[in-house]
């Protein structure tokens, strides 16, 4: 009866093992792909040096830097956003990009413009997701990054 009891102890310390492990492994894999998604963003909104870039393809006007961070989003396979999401309040942030309140959103990610005395900068939220049965749309953790600073420079060109 002893080595009965004993080998049961021994299967449930390995059980919760395997269950720490697993937790662990699908945490970092999921932080990871946040992570990369968040730079990519901030490496687009860096490279255009603003967030509304926008050009004129026909009759309609297309924000060039969404476009591109949602191309790219598209490529990793990041997840699409839910119904009436909203992007948490930052101090002294504006949401630029995020609310899904007048259904422009697309991917889950919140993009924030601050302004300081010589410009601007950005910050972006990517959120880790975990796809549980039930309350897979109320697990989400931030990931959160911000730009450089963007200098306002009026920039003349001479014909």
């Amino acid at each position: 009866m002893r080595e009965a009891i004993g080998n049961t102890f021994i299967v449930n310390l390995l059980l919760i093992f395997l269950g720490v492990m697993s937790a662990l492994l699908i945490g970092s894999i999921s932080y990871s792909k946040a992570f990369k998604v968040k730079n990519r963003i901030i490496y687009t909104i860096e490279k255009y040096g603003a967030w509304d870039v926008t050009s004129t393809r026909g009759s309609t006007v297309v924000n060039l830097v969404q476009a591109e961070v949602e191309s790219s989003l598209k490529d990793i396979g990041y997840h699409l956003a839910v119904a009436n999401t909203s992007c948490p309040n930052r101090a002294g942030g504006t949401v630029v990009y995020g609310n899904s309140n007048n259904g422009i959103t697309t991917y889950r990610y919140c993009v924030y413009e601050y302004n300081n005395e010589k410009g601007h900068y950005y910050g972006v939220a990517t959120f880790m997701h975990f796809d549980f049965p039930l309350i897979g749309n109320y697990v989400e953790f931030p990931v959160y990054g911000e730009t450089k600073s963007i200098y306002d420079v009026e920039v003349h060109y001479n014909n």
